[in-house]
Formats: structure tokens, sequence, C-alpha cells
């Protein structure tokens, strides 16, 4: 898989940008705050559809400016363009995903564009909250499972009616029985996608690790028939759904130590390196093509080994590097990519 050209239009602080990618590799050379990793951002924004920064659509957009573009072309036997726009339209935010010019739903529009965008502040999927570590699981398995996105659409819809209903029994104004239909869809959906997420870390699992025994241990929180009758009445007193994929959590591991309550900052960040180069394999066991791959300014953060390794993998698929040093080391590297420096938003 590969970006042939990327074209932007307002992307935070990139007004007008136009790229063509000439080599497998591209490095992104300026200081802090300059745009770099909003252009990596852009790229997987064009993929997902989504943000990676925050949950605000708007905050994509320039200051000051009412829409954003994002188009790509994709290497292919024919090329498929895509785009993602958002315009602000009075008081709400219309968006919109095309594909060689027709327009699509986003559960269609996702997996044209494969990524791998790994950035320093993913240290976080340890040390955060699990709302942060299901966002990674939803994005990743989205990404090339169309049935997953459509499943956790509706997954997320049934718990939004759910917790309706559970406030209004909470106050009288509703009747018990009328949780049986939401328990029933809840049970079939979340059934469906703990499923799909079981089967994702036995395979991110069974792939050989590149930098130290880790280990990705998924945590359900299993539903069942059975539990869902045995935690009615507090899920009634809470209104709120107790149970099921929406509180899935995983957890790091080197052989038998929590990363999270043990492992120390450089074990951390080395255990999310792994994982987020074995997304790398895990991509290309399921479409058969490797995915571009994303780094934002991680090198200073790596010690030599763990530096030649990422460099090394770096020359098996398109990837795209973010950095502000630009030492000796990566020169040599790096020599045969295309070289942009990036200052103030603009792009040359």
């Amino acid at each position: 898989m590969r970006l042939k050209s990327l074209v932007l239009q307002n992307f935070r602080n990139l007004e007008n940008i136009e790229i063509v990618f000439k080599d497998n590799i591209t490095v992104l050379i300026g200081d802090n705050a300059q745009g770099k990793t909003n252009f990596l951002e852009s790229i997987y924004f064009l993929a997902t559809g989504k943000p990676i920064k925050t949950e605000s659509d708007e905050e994509v957009i320039k200051f000051n400016d009412e829409s954003v573009n994002v188009e790509g072309e994709i290497e292919g036997e024919e090329g498929v363009r895509i785009s993602t726009i958002i315009q602000k339209v009075s008081e709400s935010l219309k968006k919109r995903f095309l594909v060689n010019g027709i327009p699509r739903r986003q559960l269609d529009y996702a997996g044209n564009l494969v990524v791998v965008f790994f950035r320093p502040e993913d240290i976080e999927l340890i040390t955060g909250s699990p709302s942060i570590r299901r966002e990674y699981i939803d994005q990743t398995i989205g990404q090339v499972d169309r049935e997953y996105r459509r499943v956790l659409s509706s997954y997320q819809k049934v718990i939004t009616q759910k917790n309706k209903l559970l406030k209004l029994l909470r106050e009288g104004l509703a009747k018990p029985d009328e949780l049986d239909f939401w328990n029933e869809q809840q049970l079939r959906m979340g059934k469906s996608l703990q499923g799909k997420r079981e089967s994702f870390f036995e395979g991110i699992n069974a792939f050989e690790r590149k930098f130290g025994d880790f280990e990705y241990r998924y945590l359900p929180n299993l539903i069942s028939d059975e539990r869902l009758k045995e935690i009615n009445i507090r899920e009634i007193q809470a209104a709120v759904s107790l149970i099921g994929p929406h509180r899935d959590d995983f957890e790091f591991y080197e052989e038998v130590k929590d990363l999270a309550k043990y492992g120390s900052r450089g074990e951390q960040r080395t255990a999310v390196l792994d994982l987020k180069i074995t997304e790398l394999s895990y991509f290309e066991s399921v479409i058969g093509v490797r995915p571009v791959l994303l780094l934002d300014d991680i090198f200073s953060e790596l010690d030599e080994s763990h530096r030649k390794h990422v460099l090394d993998l770096a020359k098996l698929q398109q990837t795209i590097i973010a950095t502000v040093e630009y030492d000796e080391y990566l020169k040599e590297a790096l020599k045969n990519g295309q070289i942009l420096k990036v200052r103030g938003g603009v792009i040359s």
C-alpha cells in the first residue's frame, strides 16, 4: 500500500499543502510546533476519518477558517483518490467522505488507506485510562474489518438507548420488561465485538516479538444473559450499562511483569513500540500488503539498537518520518529518502 500524493487545505496550521511522495521513505525535518505532527495526523485523518489528538472534528480546522479538506491518491492498478472534508454550516459541522469523487458513508470509507501511527504520546496506552486502550482496539481492528465497524456503531447506539431507558426506570417512568429488547441487542452485538477482539489479541500475540518478551492481555468485560439479570437492579440504580465491551480493557506484560504497575518509562515505551511494529504484520496478514507507517519524532527516545531496528523496518513499506534532529546517523540510514523541510506550516 502506498500513498502517492497528499493535498491539504486548512488542516490545523497547514493552509495549502500539496506533496507528491517520490520515494518509499519521506523525512519531515523541522523544529517543534511547525507542523510536522499535523502533517502526519492529516494522513491518519485521511485514512480513518478521525483526528488522533482530539475528539472534536472542529479542532482540526485551521483557526478562523470554515472548512478542512484532506485528499490523497493511493497507488494501485487503477488508482484510488479519497477525500475527507469538514465544513462549518451555521452552528454545526458537515462531514463528507469521497472515494473517486463518489460520496461514501464512513462505514464504507475506512480501509481504503491503512496506516500505523507511532508517536511519543502513545505511552498513554499503558499509563492512561481504559478508554484510551478501547479506542486503540476499535481504531486498529476497524481499519480493516468493515463488519466490526458496523457492529460497533450499532452497539454504541444500543448502549445510548439502554442508558436512557435505565434513567426512566430509576425515575419510575418505564416498565422493567422494556429492558429485555435492549439487553438482547446488547448481548448479541457484545458477543460479536468481543469475539473479534479476542481474535485480534490472539493474532497480535502470535507474531514474533521484536524488542522483548511482551504480551498484550485482553480483559473482556464478559457479557451474558445471566450476568445481565444479576446486575439488573444495579444498572437501574446507576442509570448506566455496567457490563459489556464498552468496559473492556487490555494490559501490557513483559513475561510476568505488569508494565503499568512495575515497568520503567523505558520498558513502557519499548512495549508500545513493539505493539505498533507488530501492527504492521497484523495488517499485512489481514489485507495482504503492508500499511503506511507514520513515525513522529521517536528516535531521540530510542537507544541505538532500537533505532537501527526501526530504521531497518522503515524500508519494508512506505514510511513517513517526522524528526527535529536529523543527525549524521539518520542522514546515512535514510540517505535515499525524500527530504521535506517544515517551517511555520509551510512544507518545502
